[in-house]
């Protein structure tokens, strides 16, 4: 039978799995505030420049606050009112309050005869171990991707090398110096610029929305390859262009559209094939070298409501010669080549491949690598005058922080990003798990008021910034490997970790687009972990079929390898201490892993603690089934041997848990899709911590069973039986 934990907190949250007080005598072994955490987490989703992930970009960070609650739960051997009012009030705010925080340190400073220590295995953006550090834990981070690491040196070590009263002030005048080069230096690329020192003009143009075309190679004509019409679909105001056919090739102009517009389209079905609009020849294996770019659009402010949308008019970009020959210029006097690394062509999940963007330079148009060069000038300039005027480990910082502007380019002004009719504001192009291709994006010119601008990325690093802490000890970040920890056995009391889930986000594809260019600022700064063409994937830990040859052969090697990091996981920490888990998904084969990889340890998982904190709106939730929870499991090492449980046993006991649990998930708001998946995970738990399921001929048929029994309660929930991407 399950164990409810009977600690007097809102959140009772289910034990599943008995063991020594001594070895359990952690805050979040009986249970987290999953009401107040989760809507902290969720709240900070949908704040601006509130928190240290506005400075770089890195994927699928959790909140602060909830991370927060998650460190000090973990590390917290008190288990009073006090503490949990402690916990409360870390889980309230975005930014820690010194206060609370002060008071949070005191109490792990009490219960340790040293300071403690916390691991954070697969680091990412770096979130749990700010959060470890500002509880003032002696913090070690580790992570395969170079950019990953540089990211949490700059805001976690590089941060606390200056001085706190001037770093703000330092950072804003070089940011400014920064966009004004770069604006001065841009000028000839964009001729529609009005000459503006602030660049407030409404009569700028700040957009370019751009489509390719292609040639017939039968009869000869020429025909648009777009699929995004709409320029505006804002509040009642339908805008779009149509494509009409000529003699020789199309036009397009632009108009007002009834709501229910659709284009007819040259795209046939999925496949990838168009078809000729005069000859009716089907053409495959599209490819965009032989194609041409094609301006279809300029956008600036309206004057009433929302954007204008204009024709092209003569001039409204310089001869495609003449940005060459700049692009040419400009890198010899850096001493510097274009990025040549190259694109893995994964049908499906890196799809620009397949269309010929070959390199991390040809996902950009000639004029959008210029500016990326231009600005690339503009760090390393700004790098030798702080040298110069202050010092290295502020040049470091400032330029380390301001390197970000190179991620507002790569992800917002590139072939690869969307123009969003909806609320007329631009898409970014790398969210995740993979990279779309597009046929119709937005340029913009960055240094003027528009969307996505530099003006706005800089306040929000300035924003960022603010938010670090002064740490009072010491953070180690260590490129290195999970399933290799370089650390002696039993050292940590903690470790706090959350790992890829599965096939959810290929982080080293994504950060290649970003690597590629930061490279060409930080290497001199950073020669250790800039000095390769493109990040290290060899041991990231995601489920890839390209990788691994087939589906399965990518299952086994990703359940391996997460075998592997729990191993070493168990090995470097304490006999007492604590091993929280972050974790979700939707499909059999990931969870089926997790069981796989805690059975083979001697992690017992003693309690599930669920947290909606992802963003329901975000671009793949509004296109798929992607999972809002994600789940922490707490265990602990013990030398009891695991046995098998029975088919009934483990029905029963789900049950009972389900009848309990849910009922308190649904008490504080949670929908029913994101509680089933709670119960769910509180039966992964159960099989992790046997050593199979008497009844059932394997875990597969285990995994279905538990959604069967969630099924009872919620007959819409589903896992899905799929391989990996």
């Amino acid at each position: 039978m399950p164990i409810i934990s009977k600690i007097n907190m809102l959140s009772k949250s289910p034990q599943i799995a008995t063991l020594p007080e001594k070895l359990t005598g952690r805050l979040i072994d009986n249970g987290m505030l999953y009401h107040e955490a989760s809507l902290s987490g969720f709240a900070e989703r949908y704040s601006k420049g509130e928190t240290s992930h506005t400075i770089h970009v890195w994927w699928a960070r959790r909140p602060h606050s909830t991370m927060r609650a998650i460190v000090f739960a973990s590390l917290c051997k008190d288990r009073s009112e006090k503490a949990i009012s402690i916990l409360k009030n870390l889980s309230n705010s975005f930014v820690p309050q010194e206060k609370i925080l002060s008071e949070a340190k005191e109490v792990i400073k009490y219960l340790y005869p040293s300071t403690p220590k916390l691991l954070d295995m697969f680091s990412g953006g770096g979130t749990i171990p700010m959060e470890s550090c500002n509880l003032g834990v002696e913090t070690y981070s580790v992570d395969a991707n170079e950019l990953s690491v540089f990211i949490q040196r700059c805001n976690l070590i590089y941060s606390q090398n200056v001085s706190q009263k001037r770093i703000e002030i330092i950072i804003k005048d070089s940011g400014m110096r920064i966009i004004n080069q770069l604006a001065e230096e841009t000028e000839i690329l964009f001729p529609l610029r009005k000459r503006n020192p602030t660049f407030y003009d409404p009569e700028n143009i700040f957009g370019y929305i751009w489509t390719y075309s292609m040639q017939c190679n039968i009869c000869g004509f020429t025909f648009y390859l777009s699929k995004r019409p709409w320029l505006s679909k804002k509040k009642g105001k339908y805008f779009a262009f149509f494509i009409k056919n000529g003699k020789a090739k199309q036009r397009i102009e632009l108009a007002a559209a009834p709501s229910d517009y659709k284009m007819s389209s040259v795209w046939i079905g999925r496949n990838g094939r168009v078809q000729c609009p005069k000859c009716k020849i089907t053409h495959s294996s599209i490819d965009i070298n032989l194609c041409r770019d094609e301006l279809i659009a300029l956008v600036k402010p309206s004057k009433g409501h929302g954007k204008e949308f204009l024709s092209p008019i003569e001039n409204s970009i310089p001869n495609i010669d003449f940005i060459k020959k700049i692009e040419k210029t400009v890198s010899a006097e850096l001493g510097i080549e274009l990025p040549k690394s190259i694109l893995p062509c994964w049908s499906g999940i890196v799809n620009p491949a397949i269309y010929g963007i070959k390199t991390h330079s040809d996902f950009l148009n000639p004029r959008q690598r210029v500016v990326l060069l231009l600005l690339v000038k503009a760090l390393r300039n700004e790098y030798n005058k702080l040298i110069k005027e202050e010092n290295e480990d502020t040049a470091r910082y400032v330029i380390g922080v301001l390197s970000s502007f190179i991620d507002q380019l790569v992800d917002w002004n590139c072939r690869l990003s969307m123009w969003i009719s909806q609320n007329e504001q631009v898409g970014r192009a790398f969210c995740g798990p993979g990279i779309s291709m597009f046929w119709d994006y937005i340029e913009i010119d960055p240094v003027l008021r528009g969307p996505a601008n530099l003006w706005s990325k800089l306040d929000r690093i300035l924003s960022g910034v603010k938010s670090i802490c002064k740490f009072t000890n010491k953070i180690y970040v260590n490129k290195g490997y999970a399933q290799s920890l370089d650390f002696p056995d039993e050292f940590f009391d903690a470790i706090v970790t959350d790992p890829p889930y599965y096939d959810n986000i290929y982080y080293s594809v994504l950060s290649d687009f970003f690597f590629a260019w930061k490279k060409l600022v930080l290497n001199s700064i950073e020669p250790e972990l800039f000095s390769s063409e493109s990040t290290d994937w060899s041991k990231e830990l995601v489920a890839s079929k390209f990788r691994s040859g087939d589906k399965q052969k990518a299952h086994e090697d990703y359940c391996n390898q997460l075998e592997l990091a729990l191993k070493e996981a168990e090995r470097v920490i304490k006999l007492d201490g604590v091993f929280s888990f972050i974790f979700s998904h939707s499909s059999q084969k990931a969870w089926e892993a997790i069981v796989k990889a805690y059975r083979a340890t001697k992690f017992r998982v003693t309690s599930i603690q669920p947290l909606s904190i992802e963003r329901k709106q975000r671009p793949r939730a509004m296109t798929s089934q992607a999972v809002n929870t994600c789940i922490t499991f707490v265990a602990h090492k013990s030398n009891s041997r695991k046995t098998n449980i029975l088919k009934e046993e483990l029905q029963e006991n789900l049950r009972e848990i389900g009848d309990n649990f849910a009922l308190k998930l649904k008490e504080v708001g949670w929908s029913d899709k994101d509680t089933a998946l709670a119960i769910f995970a509180n039966g992964i738990g159960l099989l992790a911590n046997s050593s199979g399921v008497t009844g059932c001929k394997d875990d597969l048929e285990a995994l279905q069973l538990l959604k069967e029994v969630v099924n009872e309660k919620f007959p819409l929930f589903n896992i899905e039986k799929r391989g990996s991407l």
